[in-house]
């Protein structure tokens, strides 16, 4: 009996080792729990990726793959999508992931870039599919697979659908065949956009005319002819990019068309802003010198003027079309620095004073017959001139000639711009222990009996302050307006002699330096040869 039952527990001891394994290995099989798909700002896998893009454009998403487990795993990643129009890739395609544990390498970060052609049509509903797939690197036969859908919604510029025969690109063509067709509308559109531009140039032209009450050499009717001709020129092409789309025209026409039309839209645009800027520069000049004899801005700047806006508008011009092909303006940038480096060097303190001269022109901070205090020098303007300005000195017996470019890098302080009333400050002293409410009384008293002072709602009355304390007195400043700037001068005068007086006849002492000389010695009484004076 013994024997029996020890046959029969060595034989399910056999049996259990034998299954053992079977067990093991399901236990220790790859699964989901042992890695983790992370698409950055989604909740991929488990849910599709909405994707939103247009034409031309392109989006990417980080991919994070991690190893949560203790296997050494492969990954590889692929990718594939249902149209040529739209690309789909992914980088890396392949990687190797470390056990968690390690601390190190078991995580991919990895970019999925979707891309759509340039002259894609619009697709709905489109499916990308991102394959990631891991497999355990000891047991290869063991691999799980996990898929990253994106929907993809491609929105195209070239798509016609919308304005397939429709008057405008909106409104649907409701005629019987046989002007049911597309041309039909896109005729009747180019017409009626026609219509709006000569309208639209009927309306502006005469408010241009309406703020500009003089323009003798470029009339209203230059300026009219001129403008009409180019908005509908410029209708026009918008137009054909309008009938294109209108009658279904292959993306690769409306592409090639629409480069085409950049080109004159800049163009025409260019010309249309030049007439309008000759009118409007001629009509400001010619106003200020009829209402300003004295303006320093007249017609002569008009040359000046034309090629200001010659330079701006062509290399504006340039700029936007070469732009619009993709050229890389920064090599011709840096070839044309170097050329106009070379040129100007030789002119540079020319050049300096001409530009200069342009932005005082343009600026104006200051006019004819202001005070200007440059570098502590008072300075009348005489004439702003194109390479240099003349001043007068403040007694006006001689003129000062200065370059422009010294003039505008000086720092200028405008005593008459913004109020031709000045106001004086006037210094004076007394000694320590004056009464001070006194002294500022009797000073004000003073200042009230020039008739060169103002007082009004705008100027305040006279006032002292203290503002120093001096090693031999106090200081005090008296403040007052007086009419313009050339009489400060005069004012100043005459109340630091009302002061004076007024201090003296209320024994208020005006501290001055004293010189005290000690002599240590008598030398011995002995004198110098020839001196007589008597001890």
């Amino acid at each position: 009996m013994k024997g029996r039952i020890a046959a029969v527990a060595a034989l399910f001891m056999l049996m259990l080792c034998a299954v053992s394994p079977l067990f093991a290995e399901t236990a220790d099989a790859l699964d989901n729990d042992d890695f983790i798909i992370v698409v950055e700002g989604t909740y991929a896998p488990e849910q599709h990726i909405p994707v939103e893009i247009r034409n031309g454009e392109t989006k990417s998403w980080k991919l994070h793959v991690i190893n949560d487990s203790e296997k050494n795993l492969n990954v590889t990643i692929s990718s594939t999508i249902s149209d040529a129009d739209v690309a789909i890739s992914t980088d890396p395609e392949v990687g190797f992931l470390y056990p968690r544990s390690t601390g190190s390498s078991f995580n991919i970060v990895g970019t999925i870039t979707i891309s759509v052609n340039n002259l894609s049509k619009s697709y709905d509903d489109l499916t990308a599919d991102i394959k990631v797939a891991v497999f355990d690197q000891e047991d290869k036969s063991q691999t799980v697979e996990n898929h990253v859908i994106f929907d993809i919604d491609v929105s195209s510029y070239y798509d016609t659908s919308g304005q397939y025969n429709k008057f405008l690109g909106i409104f649907d063509n409701p005629l019987d065949p046989p002007f049911n067709t597309p041309l039909i509308p896109a005729a009747v559109t180019t017409v009626i956009i026609l219509i709006i531009a000569a309208l639209l140039s009927l309306l502006i032209i005469p408010l241009l005319g309406k703020y500009s009450k003089v323009a003798s050499t470029y009339d209203r009717k230059t300026l009219k002819k001129g403008f009409m001709h180019m908005a509908l020129a410029f209708a026009l092409v918008f137009s054909i990019n309008l009938d294109l789309k209108i009658i279904g025209a292959d993306p690769g026409v409306i592409s090639n068309i629409e480069a085409l039309s950049n080109i004159l839209y800049v163009v025409i645009g260019s010309i249309i802003a030049w007439r309008i800027y000759l009118f409007i520069m001629e009509s400001i000049l010619k106003g200020i010198e009829e209402s300003d004899q004295t303006s320093v801005v007249d017609m002569t700047l008009m040359p000046l003027m034309r090629m200001l806006g010659k330079m701006i508008f062509w290399i504006a011009g340039a700029t936007i079309i070469l732009g619009s092909f993709g050229v890389d303006l920064g090599g011709i940038l840096v070839s044309a620095g170097i050329i106009s480096l070379g040129i100007t060097m030789g002119a540079q303190n020319v050049l300096s004073q001409f530009f200069s001269g342009i932005v005082l022109l343009m600026s104006r901070p200051f006019k004819a017959g202001d005070f200007l205090k440059i570098n502590d020098e008072v300075r009348i303007v005489k004439k702003v001139k194109v390479m240099y300005t003349e001043f007068y000195n403040w007694d006006r017996d001689s003129v000062i000639t200065m370059p422009n470019n010294a003039v505008s890098s000086a720092t200028i302080l405008n005593l008459t711009k913004d109020d031709i009333a000045h106001k004086q400050y006037i210094y004076f002293s007394v000694a320590y222990g004056t009464d001070i409410a006194k002294a500022e009384k009797v000073m004000i008293e003073a200042a009230f009996k020039s008739d060169l002072i103002i007082i009004d709602e705008k100027h305040s009355a006279p006032s002292v302050r203290l503002t120093n304390f001096l090693d031999s007195g106090i200081e005090l400043r008296l403040g007052v307006f007086v009419h313009n700037f050339d009489d400060s001068s005069l004012a100043a005068g005459q109340i630091r002699a009302a002061v004076l007086q007024a201090f003296i006849d209320n024994d208020i002492e005006i501290p001055y330096n004293r010189l005290e000389v000690t002599m240590l010695n008598d030398c011995f009484r002995e004198k110098r040869p020839g001196d007589t004076v008597e001890d």
